[in-house]
């Protein structure tokens, strides 16, 4: 007949966790009243049983304080190596030893990392000796040591995996990050990258994640495209989530889409680049296709990861719903408080609802460990323009360009901080000019300068800007700018043409509705102009009912609209009322 201790190591083999910790506690328990009930090593693993069972059923507070009593009574009996403690037979599961203090030490880090105590978890792991910490425990440590400003702690963990793991590639992608060079990383994997099924791919997969942290963006595009038509990578999934957010940080959205999407069609249960790509659906307009990447089911709300609670908020932020989305943004925050693309999200919305400061607080808590993200910068820029704190929006535009360096997009940001001030536009429009030097087709620079130069009354020059890229690019909001000038200067033909086209390319365009119906009534005096204007109202009325959604170009990043109560009511309310229920109880 088996003992209690027996019966509990037969739960535990069987991962019956939920009993296994049931009756741990009844035997310590029986144990506390009668101390012959268990020898001192079948108590010692009766408390590791029971913290193991704790930890696998989530329960990490109860698991945390049972692993370090567990760690006291090792001490203890390792202190005074009694007869009697020698391991029971059959006591340890499984080929790791989960009565080893390095084991134990490494689950109680794991459980006050899960109860956010991180420091605490840095300092338990770190009292292991050198020799005795394996490369999961310098796995731990080193992103936690990462995480939390401990660079050089960091850098020496991640090196200690790389001996054992060559391949751990959050290894080498963590030292890259903090600053180790390409080349010194290769050297020390360079048995795994000369093996002959990573030869061909291996050194520029280093070099591409090193320019990537030195925001070299080109050529690391230019490297993760060659191993993508030249290597055994071609559908690897992760290498097209790396080209896409490659392609979003060097501010070319419409590629970023493509990419992002066509990794999303290879893996749509992946996370990997999740986020960006529902970020530029939300600020392409694409609302119905941002609701497709959402599948919430009340059953699986312990699976949501940080970056799905951040798709759910920008989902409710597209479609105005910002008491929703500041409740879901926080939860992706909550998850994890690195998360820059949730920060962003959740300091906008803070902004549509009028918390100005406090959408502020979270974007310079982004910038502490993140400093060369864009949209924060961005973000900030927007926030005080529109406070009317313009100098304060020129000093933080100056700090961004001084940051991130000089390109097409961080020159139009500046430009907008001096278009208020009547005496310092000039200096907009250089900035204007010497962006698109950079960027022929950079279109921001030119919807400014198009600006200035209406500002500016200088109309020629403003045609001929806008009809030199009407031709380089389809883009309905510039046919609109082109048309309202045409309309302004009486070519009322010309006005009529470019809103026409305008319409086509995006069929929800209000402006280009609006515009074309009235260019139909400045022309009503003829019988054909008639005919046009009565056929463009029935067109756009037909258009109006059936909500065509033709996408505007990418490039073009337009705010969300704000939008009414009951307006654009998806057909998933139902669902979504159902899952905030689930949330609340």
């Amino acid at each position: 007949m088996k003992t209690l201790f027996e019966q509990l190591k037969t739960l535990f083999d069987y991962e019956l966790y939920s009993n296994a910790a049931t009756l741990a506690n009844l035997i310590i328990s029986i144990y506390d009243t009668n101390r012959a009930t268990l020898s001192p090593q079948e108590h010692f693993g009766t408390l590791v049983y029971y913290a193991e069972s704790l930890f696998h059923e989530r329960r990490f507070r109860e698991a945390e304080t049972i692993y370090r009593q567990a760690l006291q009574l090792k001490r203890l009996l390792t202190k005074n190596k009694s007869p009697n403690c020698k391991t029971t037979a059959g006591s340890v599961p499984g080929p790791v030893d989960l009565q080893s203090e390095v084991e134990l030490k490494y689950k109680t880090a794991r459980c006050l990392i899960e109860m956010k105590c991180y420091r605490d978890a840095i300092v338990l792991l770190q009292s292991l000796a050198l020799k005795q910490r394996t490369p999961k425990v310098n796995m731990l440590l080193s992103k936690l040591c990462h995480n939390h400003g401990h660079e050089r702690s960091a850098i020496g963990t991640y090196k200690e995996v790389l001996k054992e793991c060559p391949l751990a590639f959050e290894a080498i992608e963590g030292l890259l990050t903090l600053g180790v060079k390409g080349i010194e990383v290769n050297s020390m994997i360079v048995d795994a990258t000369m093996a002959p099924q990573c030869s061909e791919w291996m050194s520029s997969w280093i070099k591409a994640h090193a320019n990537i942290q030195a925001r070299k963006y080109t050529d690391a595009i230019q490297t993760l495209r060659s191993i993508e038509a030249n290597t055994c990578l071609r559908n690897y999934h992760q290498l097209l989530v790396l080209i896409g957010e490659c392609y979003y940080h060097n501010g070319d959205y419409e590629q970023a889409y493509i990419t992002l999407k066509r990794a999303h069609a290879m893996q749509p249960q992946s996370k990997n680049g999740l986020q960006i790509l529902a970020l530029l659906m939300a600020k392409n307009k694409k609302i119905a296709e941002l609701e497709k990447l959402i599948t919430p089911s009340p059953s699986l709300l312990n699976e949501y990861t940080s970056e799905m609670w951040y798709v759910m908020g920008q989902y409710l932020f597209a479609t105005g719903k910002y008491e929703k989305a500041v409740y879901f943004v926080q939860k992706a925050c909550f998850q994890n408080s690195r998360n820059v693309e949730a920060l962003v999200l959740k300091a906008e919305v803070l902004f549509q609802v009028k918390k100005y400061q406090q959408g502020i607080a979270h974007l310079r808590y982004g910038q502490q460990f993140a400093p060369y993200r864009y949209e924060i910068h961005k973000a900030l820029v927007d926030n005080y323009l529109n406070m009317g704190r313009n100098r304060e929006a020129q000093l933080q535009a100056l700090k961004a360009v001084k940051m991130l360096g000089e390109s097409a997009r961080m020159l139009v940001l500046l430009a907008r901080t001096y278009m208020k001030d009547e005496a310092a536009r000039p200096k907009a429009k250089a900035l204007c000019l010497k962006a698109l030097e950079m960027s022929e087709n950079f279109l921001p620079a030119v919807y400014l300068l198009s600006e200035i130069y209406l500002r500016e009354n200088d109309i020629s020059t403003r045609m001929k800007l806008l009809k030199k890229h009407v031709m380089l690019s389809k883009n309905s909001k510039l046919h609109v700018m082109l048309a309202e000038t045409l309309n302004n200067e009486k070519d009322h033909s010309g006005a009529l043409e470019h809103y026409s086209i305008a319409l086509n390319l995006d069929p929800s365009n209000r402006v280009a509705m609006s515009g074309l119906l009235m260019v139909g009534q400045n022309k009503g005096g003829t019988s054909s102009s008639a005919s046009n204007a009565g056929a463009s109202s029935s067109y756009l009325e037909s258009m109006a009912e059936d909500g065509s959604d033709v996408p505007d170009n990418p490039l073009e990043m337009i705010e969300i609209r704000t939008t009414g109560a009951n307006e654009m009511e998806s057909e998933s309310d139902a669902m979504w009322s159902d899952l905030e229920i689930e949330i609340n109880q």
